[in-house]
């Protein structure tokens, strides 16, 4: 039977653990395995000191617990062993993991992606230090550019104009990202929880804005097309990129119009993964449009462009 899986990140300090504690407690029917990357005096349950060793162990709130010592495959092999235990697993990174590397045998390897489905990737992100954080490290812009949902934390200590703000510059990075915002610390758990990637993927940045993030090296560059894809030679096409060229990529991501394909497809990569999904059936009306973001450092527009182009159905 397989068991869902949420990753969590987020920078130092967003407040990971908060949220984790608070999710556990406020579903109690739902028994969890959670497996920790960063140990403090902080931890599940808020009293208990996780150990920093590689023993599956039982908490007082009756979930399991490991750290993420060793290697990815060695805990979801112990944790298969034990899967009438539990019923969801949650990971949490450390604040300055790039959680795509977390991720990677999610997507790549085929009897873990059966086993272990990632239904959601949540980022916190600290109100107060985001900006700073996006100008200094590299990592606080791929954990933003690899989620499916952003949860806003500590929004009461910046004001309603600037947390608007902070919203449209995170949907800059990734315009196709669920925004939630915690209120009075009190975060909306059980809303993130019955949200699914893939499954309400929407394009979020305001229409007009094109390319709405760039900093320094660091670019994320939005493409819109309205003549269908040719869906296999886009994958191909992609692919081969993944494989062969990327440099400083850190995310693709779309929805894809392809000919003769009446339902909406979803692209995104994970390291050098590369999925096209089906995704909802196109509305009665709606203008079935491809939305494609590619995020990462020193990307160069017009080879993106071209390449894109190459694709499209004639």
């Amino acid at each position: 039977m397989s068991k869902a899986v949420t990753i969590l990140t987020g920078f130092l300090g967003a407040g990971k653990t908060t949220f984790l504690n608070q999710a556990i407690g406020e579903r109690p029917e739902v028994r969890h395995a959670i497996v920790e990357n960063e140990f403090g005096k902080e931890g599940i349950d808020g009293e208990l000191i996780i150990k920093p060793d590689n023993e599956i162990f039982e908490l007082n709130n009756g979930c399991l617990c490991c750290s993420l010592n060793d290697g990815i495959y060695d805990i979801l092999n112990e944790l298969s062993q034990k899967t009438e235990q539990f019923d969801e697993l949650i990971i949490e990174t450390t604040g300055i993991a790039d959680p795509a590397a977390v991720a990677g045998p999610f997507f790549s390897h085929s009897e873990i992606k059966k086993d272990f489905p990632v239904k959601r990737v949540i980022c916190l992100v600290d109100t107060e230090l985001i900006e700073d954080q996006l100008i200094e490290t590299d990592e606080a812009i791929k954990q933003i550019a690899f989620s499916d949902i952003i949860l806003l934390n500590k929004t009461s200590n910046v004001n309603p104009e600037y947390l608007e703000k902070i919203e449209e510059k995170l949907l800059g990075i990734n315009p196709f990202v669920k925004v939630f915002r915690e209120k009075e610390m009190i975060f909306p758990v059980k809303e993130i929880f019955a949200t699914e990637r893939d499954q309400e993927i929407e394009y979020k940045l305001k229409p007009g804005r094109r390319l709405a993030f760039n900093h320094g090296k660091i670019v994320s560059h939005t493409f819109y097309f309205d003549q269908p894809f040719n869906d296999k030679e886009l994958q191909m096409r992609l692919f081969g990129y993944l494989v062969f060229e990327a440099r400083g990529l850190y995310r693709i991501k779309g929805i894809v119009h392809g000919k003769n394909v009446n339902h909406k497809l979803i692209l995104q990569s994970v390291g050098q993964s590369l999925s096209i999904t089906g995704g909802k059936p196109w509305n009665e009306g709606e203008v079935r449009q491809s939305k494609i973001v590619f995020i990462g450092k020193d990307l160069k527009r017009d080879f993106f462009e071209n390449m894109l182009n190459e694709c499209l159905a004639e």
